[in-house]
């Protein structure tokens, strides 16, 4: 029997910003398959959000990297990542229940009723209707969860979250329904024995 198809491969995978002497993120190989889940964790600086935005196709990258066995940023992959961004802002300008209707948009498959799941889910329901203004920085950080998990996508990817209830349940349902969940933080406090491996990230190369 053949191995299943990687959800995210990367071989030797550089980062580089705006042609700088030196590379955000270098020399980064990984693999990771259906049902697995993976924790980057190192200090400020390291290179983690580098990291998850060049899998994603984010920022230019050099080196080899799929994601669900296509090249980065193939227009097939669009509907099937799902991306929780850290920070404030990503949403700027939308009320709280457009910003998670946006990201179902693009996934084809996801069932009737994946807005109203998500904002659930994510501990969302009863500010459905704000601007993302109003929220609170936990309300960014249950918004960042709320994208990503929408839809139920084949990989999960989260950028430095709050290590919420919801947020360990998240992880453990997109494992069991045969996901992938990829999470990079600085703080990794409860989310390494949710995720399985670990990986620490120093001065953009995995150690």
């Amino acid at each position: 029997m053949s191995d299943p198809v990687a959800v995210v491969e990367a071989e030797e995978l550089e980062v580089r910003y705006h042609g700088g002497p030196e590379p955000a993120v270098r020399g980064v190989s990984l693999r990771l398959g259906p049902g697995e889940g993976l924790l980057v964790s190192g200090a400020p600086g390291a290179g983690k959000t580098s990291l998850l935005r060049g899998l994603l196709g984010l920022v230019e990258h050099r080196g080899g990297a799929s994601l669900l066995g296509a090249p980065v940023g193939a227009p097939a992959n669009r509907g099937r990542v799902g991306y929780g961004p850290e920070g404030e802002g990503f949403a700027a300008g939308l009320r709280v229940r457009e910003a998670v209707a946006a990201v179902v948009a693009l996934r084809r498959d996801a069932p009737r009723g994946a807005v109203d799941d998500a904002l659930e889910r994510a501990g969302l329901a009863y500010v459905a209707r704000w601007r993302t203004a109003r929220l609170d920085l936990e309300g960014h950080r249950r918004l960042s969860l709320a994208l990503a998990v929408a839809g139920d996508p084949a990989l999960v990817v989260l950028d430095d979250p709050w290590v919420l209830s919801e947020t360990l349940r998240e992880i453990a349902a997109a494992r069991a329904r045969g996901g992938a969940v990829l999470v990079a933080a600085e703080r990794p406090g409860g989310l390494a024995p949710a995720l399985g491996r670990r990986a620490v990230l120093r001065d953009g190369a995995l150690r």
